[in-house]
């Protein structure tokens, strides 16, 4: 039997209506972006690729404001993608050219440890642990990191762990001083707070390291599935990186560009803060109506997702998604986000929050009811 996927079980999810498994933003538009909505049409009439170049440049400002990292035109060349997936794939591809090995962040989705591994990157664990767990247990892993790539998601998918930026700073000068590459994928960057914030570009280019970010906003606005990915590439990588992205793609329809660029605009105006609050609110409800004799949060609260585990003994969280699931109620289990140790994932769940509130509501129902039905809520 082939073993399916994290990305398999969403699908298989998509028909429902109480799907929680996908961390992309299914919600209702909000007054103004229900606004931005209703001008599409006209933003499709006006689209014109003769501009495009120009428009993905300033949508990639932006966005980058929106996230507080510095538009750095001069170091970084940015490539539009369909999908952060799709750049993923050209930093395998380009790994597996140059026979690099990985360090990747663990636990992480795990498509991202699939493709690198479908290349033949080598791959050993970068545990996210050392980056909460002080000083001395980073430095103790970098003195065995055999590999030429770090690869860090921040915040981290699924467990909402951030790199500060005392560790982000040792690393990038780690993979200066050493000669390695460094990856990072800030797909959920829009949902941290200001106190969180700092300039991962301005760090990185002052360096001179040589780099890759991810860049989405998939998870982040309504947009059925219409997004804006890109990478920011380093300018050592960028001859390499701009043949293969050209095997993929022309360009990005210059209607995406106009629409996502709309809804950035919307978020500046509060600097992203009703993005944040809508997680919040729904977090909030959830929390209320969860016995944590069943289920805790087990996340930094950094993402539109909730990391739970398992607290009543004798269940696991594989278990727990089935029975949930038959009572139509779809999350993830945890193993497959730990790709080099799944027992560590055995006992959580991934649950989306990007969602209307009656869906978390209905979703907190079924899963208190399971509790009580286990004797455990």
């Amino acid at each position: 039997m082939i073993e399916r996927n994290l990305t398999q079980e969403e699908v298989d999810a998509l028909p429902f209506e109480h799907n929680l498994s996908d961390g992309h933003a299914f919600r209702s538009w909000t007054p103004a972006e229900s606004a931005i909505i209703g001008e599409s049409a006209r933003f499709f009439a006006e689209s014109d690729r003769r501009g495009g170049q120009r428009a993905e440049a300033e949508y990639i400002r932006r966005y980058l404001a929106l996230g507080g990292q510095s538009y750095i035109p001069d170091y970084f060349t940015g490539l539009m993608s369909y999908s952060a997936s799709m750049a993923v794939e050209i930093v395998g591809n380009l790994l597996r050219l140059r026979g690099l090995s990985a360090a990747l962040i663990e636990p992480c989705f795990d498509n991202i440890a699939d493709i690198l591994l479908r290349h033949r990157v080598p791959l050993q664990p970068f545990p996210e642990t050392v980056l909460t767990d002080g000083t001395a247990a980073l430095e103790a892993l970098l003195e065995t990191l055999t590999a030429d790539v770090i690869f860090l998601v921040s915040p981290n998918n699924p467990t909402g762990t951030v790199v500060g930026e005392a560790a982000f700073t040792r690393i990038v000068e780690y993979c200066v001083a050493e000669g390695k590459l460094l990856v990072l994928d800030g797909c959920f960057r829009v949902y941290l707070s200001d106190e969180e914030v700092y300039d991962h570009y301005r760090i990185l280019a002052a360096s001179g390291i040589d780099c890759v970010v991810i860049e989405d906003t998939g998870k982040v606005w309504p947009a059925a599935e219409l997004k804006a990915p890109f990478l920011s590439v380093s300018p050592r990588l960028v001859s390499a990186v701009v043949g293969m992205h050209s095997d993929f793609l022309l360009h990005l329809s210059p209607f995406t560009v106009r629409l996502i660029t709309e809804f950035v605009c919307l978020a500046e105006a509060d600097g992203g803060r009703y993005l944040r609050e809508l997680v919040a609110e729904n977090r909030t409800l959830f929390k209320s109506r969860i016995p944590g004799s069943f289920l805790r949060t087990d996340d930094t609260q950094k993402l539109g997702l909730a990391w739970l585990e398992v607290s009543a003994g004798g269940l696991d969280g594989e278990g727990v998604r089935r029975l949930l699931a038959e009572r139509g109620v779809h999350v993830l289990s945890g193993e497959r986000f730990y790709w080099s140790s799944p027992h560590l994932g055995r006992r959580h769940l991934r649950m989306a929050l990007l969602r209307d509130p009656d869906i978390i509501v209905h979703a907190s129902a079924v899963i208190a009811g399971l509790g009580h039905e286990l004797g455990v809520g």
